[in-house]
């Protein structure tokens, strides 16, 4: 059994505003959730899987649990009619039968089960973890969330939590490479992927994210960039191959190339022979400058 999250957000519709929480109550009456043709990890949608639903903002919380009654699957013209209520935006071309619903009367906040989600490497930026119609997630995160309760959280395993540091110097680095990405030497002329659903900073692949996921605009090739604070390793590069290839098998059109980018401070031995004979696999690396001057007052 799969453990999944599915988003919805405020929608301007044919028929006027939606609210996610007015869509999220609407599926759960009609016991189904509509997939698009692009919806990602729709294809790995199985029976009997689990799900969590997040609305988001202003909102910014898990607001219930359902089981799948039914892999993904195409839907007829007759069954889109019915479920559509009238609007194309409730016609969708795909979806999932729902099962044993559960709506909770106190919504649970993420920004408060945060610091304790494996899945969320980056308390403070929560948000960026919740890109996406879908995100597969590990079934410890699934059991925390529902037993959790919104008025003290607590997390896995009964240790204590652990206190987020102020200064996380690679959030930082992601917030300086994504505001100052055109003046970045990245060796191609690269753009933050995107789509209807997510941007490519922290793109949930799978039960993971990628830093960030870029669109080579020259080549038309798509780029895995992973962030290291500290000197990097060759169990990086195992990390950069997996993306690639969830990135082949999910987002690349075919014939599409995908290549990685390692960004550390440093290269080790290990990492440099890693690399080596990896033609879709390159590693740069940066360093943080800070000059202090002395100033005189005459």
């Amino acid at each position: 059994m799969n453990y999944w999250i599915f988003i919805v957000s405020n929608q301007n519709t044919d028929q006027g505003p939606l609210t996610g929480r007015q869509i999220y109550e609407t599926r759960m009456g009609d016991r189904f959730w509509g997939l698009g043709p692009r919806t990602p990890n729709r294809r790995h949608l199985k029976k009997g899987d689990s799900v969590l639903f997040y609305v988001g903002m202003p909102e910014g919380a898990f607001a219930g649990t359902a089981r799948l009654a039914s892999d993904s699957y195409e839907l007829g013209k007759a069954e889109r009619r019915a479920l559509s209520r009238g609007s194309s935006f409730f016609s969708p071309q795909y979806g999932v039968q729902l099962e044993e619903i559960d709506i909770w009367e106190r919504p649970k906040s993420v920004k408060l089960l945060a610091p304790h989600l494996s899945f969320i490497e980056n308390p403070n930026q929560w948000g960026l973890y919740l890109q996406g119609g879908i995100r597969q997630i590990e079934g410890i995160d699934f059991e925390f969330a529902v037993s959790a309760s919104e008025g003290g959280v607590e997390p896995p395993s009964g240790e204590a939590p652990v206190a987020q540091p102020s200064f996380e110097l690679e959030s930082h680095l992601e917030d300086f490479l994504e505001h100052n990405w055109q003046s970045i030497a990245w060796g191609a002329p690269l753009e933050l992927y995107e789509d209807e659903e997510r941007r490519g900073r922290q793109f949930p692949a799978g039960t993971w994210s990628i830093d960030f996921l870029a669109r080579d605009r020259a080549k038309k090739e798509l780029v895995v960039i992973e962030l290291k604070r500290k000197q990097g390793s060759d169990s990086t590069v195992g990390q950069v191959l997996r993306y690639m290839n969830w990135v082949r098998e999910n987002i690349a059109t075919p014939g599409q190339r995908v290549r990685g980018i390692i960004v550390v401070p440093s290269v080790d031995e290990s990492l440099r022979y890693a690399v080596r004979n990896l033609p879709d696999v390159e590693v740069r690396t940066y360093e943080v400058r800070f000059d202090l001057r002395s100033f005189e007052s005459n």
